[in-house]
């Protein structure tokens, strides 16, 4: 294992496999005269929540600091509510009548507030346009960013690419730098096969139980025999392709510097579907190799990574394979089970469509592309004039730079925690540490993150 990178108080772990993209809120923490927001209390209704029900513990901390939180209940899984005693409004009808249902439970119970898990997710959708139309407050959580020991959380009120972007141009015009925030005390390492366990049970409960709730739908497919086929699939082929590792070596030796890195993504995220103009990943890796083919220095390499989450599901082995011959063999490689930190610390740059291993990239100071739409795609971080040009023109990331975009994201949407485990010695059952833009809204009682002054080097 690689030692752990550090960047100032931010720290990325050697094991961290990916980063993904989202949209950052910067709300406005004063009232009109200018004085501190004054908090109240808010009356949240949890529509789809998380499958390891992590939000279940985030319900009670809002109940203990005086918010009154309910639980839209959809599936078998999500009895836990109820076992910790949030108000629970039983769903079972189809998704076509979701959208009456839901506002006359607005109607009646007063919710002013929504929390989603994922705000792509179906029945999430509903409640993320409703919010709009009514003026409610809405706020989305997602996975980190910084992974694997952090959790995003936006509010729909703030454009997030667009705010982002203007902290930046500020930023770059001369503006203050955002503060370091310090990381909390470990309770625990963040486990990546406890997260699963808790994931495969909570599916696994609600197919058993799928009669009891036959309208309930997903952004995914829900047949239990398919993901059972394909999570032997994922067996085999992280049997099959141990020896991947072998290659570390190889990228930190002979290789270093002499070739692209290309991670992609999982082929149904929303981040491909919603954020891209790619039909699929076969049509990103055919658009890199061409240009890859026409303009990089003919004796570099092109690495691709599948995703760990895409392994039993999909397979690029023959495509890039038959993409290589046509280059004459010996240029293009396929790889799994790689140590990423290796892999992206001796790339010559990476390539990727929006995912938030390119964060990764630019933490280990590699020059970085983005093809499609992601919140770290800025100028004096990822390079911006085109893929054909990237291979002999793009830079490394300036240190202090990298630094900036950290502690901007620390301070506005990444919570140091995660919601499926409780990993930091910090305030509350979710044993999160929220940035303050929502830390303020709903738990001002809370101890403020320590911080310092940015100090560039």
């Amino acid at each position: 294992m690689l030692p752990s990178l550090s960047l100032g108080t931010f720290r990325l772990d050697s094991n961290t496999s990916e980063l993904s993209s989202v949209t950052l809120p910067i709300p406005d923490q004063t009232d009109h005269t200018g004085g501190p927001k004054v908090t109240k209390k808010r009356k949240v209704l949890i529509v789809q929540g998380d499958w390891e029900a992590g939000m279940s513990r985030l319900a009670l901390d809002l109940k203990d600091s005086g918010h009154e939180v309910g639980k839209v209940f959809f599936c078998a899984p999500d009895v836990v509510y109820k076992f910790r005693g949030i108000q629970t409004h039983l769903f079972r009808k189809t998704l076509a009548d979701f959208d009456l249902w839901l506002r006359e439970l607005i109607r009646t119970e007063k919710y002013d507030t929504f929390f989603l898990y994922n705000h792509y997710r179906p029945y999430n959708q509903v409640a993320w346009k409703l919010a709009e139309e009514m003026d409610l407050g809405c706020f989305v959580f997602e996975l980190g960013l910084i992974r694997p020991n952090c959790v995003t959380v936006f509010s729909r009120k703030s454009l997030p690419l667009g705010t982002l972007a203007k902290s930046w141009k500020r930023l770059l015009a001369g503006g203050p730098p955002p503060e370091n925030v310090e990381t909390p005390r470990e309770l625990c390492q963040v486990s990546t096969p406890a997260k699963l366990v808790s994931f495969c049970t909570n599916f696994f409960l609600s197919r058993v139980t799928s009669p009891l709730f036959p309208n309930f739908v997903d952004q995914r497919d829900m047949k239990l025999w398919s993901h059972f086929k394909h999570g032997v699939i994922h067996l085999w082929r992280f049997i099959e392709r141990s020896r991947d590792c072998e290659m570390d070596p190889l990228f930190a030796g002979e290789w270093s510097g002499q070739y692209y890195a290309v991670p992609l993504q999982v082929h149904s995220d929303t981040q491909i579907t919603r954020c891209s103009d790619f039909q699929s990943i076969e049509q990103f890796i055919k658009k890199v190799v061409h240009s890859f083919e026409k303009f990089a220095p003919a004796d570099t390499k092109l690495v691709f990574k599948v995703h760990p989450m895409d392994r039993g599901y999909k397979d690029y082995t023959d495509l890039i394979a038959g993409l290589d011959h046509r280059l004459g063999g010996g240029r293009i490689f396929y790889v799994d089970r790689v140590q990423l930190p290796t892999l992206l610390g001796n790339s010559r740059g990476v390539v990727n469509i929006n995912s938030s291993v390119g964060i990764s990239g630019l933490v280990h100071h590699v020059p970085v592309i983005t093809l499609g739409t992601a919140v770290y795609n800025l100028v004096e971080l990822t390079y911006q004039d085109g893929l054909d040009a990237f291979w002999t023109q793009a830079e490394r990331p300036k240190g202090p730079r990298v630094r900036h975009f950290i502690n901007f994201l620390l301070t506005t949407s990444q919570g140091r925690g995660t919601l499926s485990q409780r990993c930091f010695d910090v305030t509350g059952r979710c044993k999160i540490q929220w940035p303050e833009p929502f830390r303020k809204e709903f738990f001002p009682e809370y101890p403020q993150a320590s911080s310092k002054p940015e100090k560039d080097s």
